[in-house]
């Protein structure tokens, strides 16, 4: 072989390299492409802006004896209306001690309404100074006051009525992803259907302790759109809420109502919001939704 021969052997050899080379580069820019677009889309699904849950309003202490009478007087209406007992069921005469008179629905434990005052008058920076229980008149009579000072009475009576109540059905529809919002749903106490978009072991595994029922989306849970009420078709807040209170009325009247919510955030915080007043007031909350 002369010199101009192993000189063109010498070339191609190098020239293969110089390609094996640009392939292995090649591959490694790809594969870091795949793991930053990877990187990317997990991290948008755990880097979403999710408000903290709200938190109750407090109510300020009173000052005085005639602070303390006048806040208990106008609040305990509002404190009522949060189990379900309404104003035509509340009589109130204003006198120097105040008397209020609550007929409590037979599906609300007077006890429960003692403690709502109870946790009221406290708040307020009184004190129950005593509750006596009249089990043949199937009353508590309680003494409220200010500093030592008597203030109010409270007369709780049993009531033959119920509430207008009903059983709710959520349904948090199309979840591809387990995100903050999937992660605070999972927090809210009253039972929830979750529907996944697919089969996705990865996704199955990762909600295991989610508490609330997963299922599979399916002809079933669609065939159920037709008798649903869909309640954030306007991603708006206070919209959505308002549907919700619009919902628990319906549900007092017809007995029960199914609820498709989708995944967001604005929805998330009407759920955690108005879902454990709901149950307050008497209605029940189920993950088996029927069509009726």
């Amino acid at each position: 072989m002369n010199r101009d021969s192993r000189h063109n052997a010498l070339v191609k050899s190098e020239s293969s390299h110089n390609w094996h080379l640009l392939i292995s580069i090649g591959l490694v820019l790809f594969a870091t492409f795949i793991l930053l677009n990877y990187h990317n889309q997990h991290q948008v699904a755990n880097d979403l802006l999710v408000p903290p849950k709200n938190s109750p309003e407090l109510i300020e202490p009173a000052k005085s004896i005639e602070q303390f009478s006048h806040k208990l007087f106008t609040n305990i209406e509002l404190t009522m209306m949060e189990y379900g007992i309404t104003t035509e069921l509340i009589v109130k005469k204003r006198n120097v001690v105040d008397t209020v008179t609550i007929k409590v629905p037979a599906d609300l434990p007077i006890t429960q309404a003692n403690l709502a005052i109870t946790i009221v008058a406290q708040n307020l920076g009184g004190d129950v100074f005593y509750a006596v229980e009249d089990q043949k008149n199937k009353k508590v009579e309680m003494q409220i006051g200010f500093q030592g000072i008597h203030t109010t009475t409270i007369t709780l009576q049993e009531y033959s009525k119920k509430r207008s109540t009903g059983m709710i059905s959520v349904i948090v529809d199309s979840i591809k992803t387990v995100n903050e919002i999937i992660s605070r749903i999972c927090k809210i106490q009253q039972p929830l259907t979750l529907s996944l978009v697919s089969k996705n072991a990865p996704l199955q595994s990762s909600l295991e302790h989610c508490g609330h029922a997963i299922r599979l989306y399916s002809s079933n849970l669609d065939s159920l759109k037709s008798v649903a009420t869909i309640i954030d078709q306007v991603d708006d807040r206070e919209i959505i809420e308002k549907t919700l209170w619009d919902l628990g009325a319906i549900a007092g009247q017809s007995g029960s109502i199914v609820i498709f919510a989708q995944p967001r955030v604005n929805t998330l915080l009407a759920l955690e919001e108005v879902l454990p007043r709901l149950e307050r007031r008497g209605h029940q909350f189920t993950s088996h939704p029927t069509k009726k």
